[in-house]
C-alpha cells in the first residue's frame, strides 16, 4: 500500500496584530502605510479616551498593543495588564532616551506628570524615573494643546486660558470630558484668573479638589459651559464656540473650510505624551510582530505622518528624512510655508506665507504648564467630575 500523498501547509492569511487607542493616532493613512511596510494586517480599535482606558484595564486579552497617553498608566499599569518593554529591542533607543522632556534642567521649574515619572519599570515592578532597562509604554507622539475659536466671529483672539471663564463666551465654552484632560485645562484657566490656588495643579488634595469641583459647578449652574467633548470637538452650527483642542481636530475642521483660530495662551500650553505598551497576554509569536511594529513607528514615516496631522515625535531625526524641507521648516520649525502644506489625509490646511500657530517646537514644548494628570486622589476627583459632565456632554 502506498504512502498518502500529503499537501504541504500555506498559509494565506497574514499575521494579525492588534492596536487599541484612539483616533488621535489611528487613522487610516497610518494603517496602510504600516501594512504596506510591514506586510501584516492590523486591526485598529479607536475608541474614546476614557472607553479605550477601561477596555485596557477589563480586557487586556482583546488586544496587542496599547496606544495611548502616558497618564494612563496610572490607571493601567496596577491592572497588571501590560507587561514590560525591553529597551534591548528598541533600534532607536538612544535618541528615545535623549529627548529633551526626560532630560530636566537642574533646578528648573518641571510641571508634574511628565512621562518620565512614569517611564521605567523598577525591580519591584512598580514604574518611576530611575533608569532602568525595562519601560513601561514607548515614548511615541507628543505634542503641546490649548483652545480655539471655532466658527465665525470677530471677538479678538484670546491669549489667556482665563478667557475660558470669560463672560464674553457664557454658554459657549466647550471642555474636554475626560478629567485627566479637562481639569488641568479649567485649573490653567481658574488660576489665571486668580479664582483658585494650589500647591501642585498637577496633584491637588481632597480639599483642593472639593474647592476646584465648587467652582466649576457656580459656572456650571450660571450656563458657561456649552458642554463636554469626548473625541469630537463641537461644530460651530450654533455660533462661535470657544473650545479645548487637540491638534488632530484642529486640522480636521480646519480641512473643512470651518473657520477656526488656534489660541496660544501667554500662560503656556498643556502637555501630552503619547506612547505604545505591550498587552500582558499576547503570545511569543505577537510579541515578535508588536515590537517590529513599535520599530516602524520611530522609523520615520509614521512620525511624517503625524507631523501633518500636528503632533511631534520623540524621535524626530528619521522624521526629518520623511518629510519635505517645506514641511520640516513649517512643522517643526515654526517658519513661514513656501507652499501649501497639506494635512496626514492630502488636505490643503495652510497657504504660502502662514505659519503653524505657536512657533517652533522648541517654543511650543518648552512652554508646557501642565501635563494631563491622574492624580493621587484621581477616584475622588472623577466622582465628582462626572456629576457637572456626565448630562453635559456633546
Amino acid at each position: 500500500m502506498s504512502d498518502p500523498v500529503t499537501t504541504p501547509f500555506v498559509n494565506t492569511n497574514p499575521a494579525v496584530l492588534r492596536v487599541l487607542g484612539t483616533g488621535v493616532t489611528l487613522i487610516d493613512t497610518i494603517h496602510a502605510s504600516a501594512e504596506a511596510d510591514l506586510g501584516i494586517r492590523l486591526e485598529f480599535t479607536a475608541l474614546d479616551g476614557i472607553k479605550s482606558q477601561r477596555r485596557g484595564v477589563l480586557a487586556p486579552d482583546s488586544f496587542d498593543i496599547y496606544d495611548q497617553w502616558f497618564h494612563d498608566l496610572d490607571l493601567v499599569w496596577p491592572a497588571r495588564s501590560l507587561r514590560p518593554i525591553d529597551v534591548d529591542r528598541i533600534t532607536c533607543w538612544d535618541q528615545v532616551s535623549n529627548w529633551a522632556v526626560l532630560h530636566p534642567e537642574p533646578n528648573s521649574h518641571v510641571p508634574s506628570g511628565t512621562p518620565l515619572d512614569r517611564l521605567y519599570v523598577q525591580e519591584n515592578g512598580e514604574l518611576g524615573s530611575a533608569v532602568s532597562g525595562r519601560i513601561s509604554m514607548l515614548p511615541t507622539v507628543y505634542n503641546a494643546d490649548s483652545f480655539a475659536i471655532v466658527g465665525e466671529s470677530s471677538v479678538p483672539e484670546p491669549t489667556s486660558w482665563g478667557d475660558l471663564l470669560s463672560e464674553q463666551w457664557r454658554g459657549r465654552v466647550a471642555i474636554q470630558a475626560d478629567a485627566a484632560i479637562g481639569v488641568p485645562d479649567l485649573l490653567l484657566a481658574l488660576r489665571a484668573r486668580g479664582e483658585f490656588l494650589c500647591d501642585n495643579p498637577g496633584n491637588l488634595t481632597l480639599n483642593e479638589i472639593k474647592s476646584f469641583i465648587r467652582l466649576v459647578k457656580q459656572y456650571q449652574l450660571a450656563g458657561h459651559f456649552a458642554g463636554f467633548w469626548t473625541d469630537r470637538t463641537p461644530s460651530p452650527d450654533s455660533g462661535a464656540t470657544l473650545s479645548t483642542m487637540w491638534w488632530s481636530n484642529y486640522l480636521s475642521q480646519k480641512a473643512k473650510g470651518i473657520p477656526i483660530r488656534m489660541c496660544s495662551p501667554s500662560e503656556g500650553y498643556r502637555g501630552w505624551c503619547g506612547g505604545m505598551a505591550l498587552s500582558q497576554k499576547m503570545d511569543k509569536r505577537t510579541e515578535e510582530l508588536a515590537y517590529a511594529y513599535l520599530n516602524w513607528w520611530l522609523s520615520g514615516p509614521a512620525g511624517a505622518i503625524m507631523a501633518r496631522n500636528g503632533a511631534y515625535m520623540v524621535a524626530p531625526d528619521a522624521v526629518r528624512k520623511n518629510l519635505s524641507a517645506n514641511e520640516w521648516n513649517f512643522w517643526y520649525g515654526g517658519e513661514p510655508a513656501v507652499s501649501e502644506i497639506h494635512d496626514a489625509f492630502g488636505n490643503v490646511v495652510y497657504l504660502p506665507g502662514e505659519r503653524r500657530e505657536g512657533g517652533s517646537y522648541e517654543t511650543r514644548q518648552g512652554q508646557i504648564a501642565i501635563w494631563n494628570s491622574v492624580m493621587e486622589e484621581h477616584n475622588f476627583l472623577v466622582r465628582l467630575w462626572d456629576l457637572i459632565t456626565m448630562d453635559a456632554l456633546i
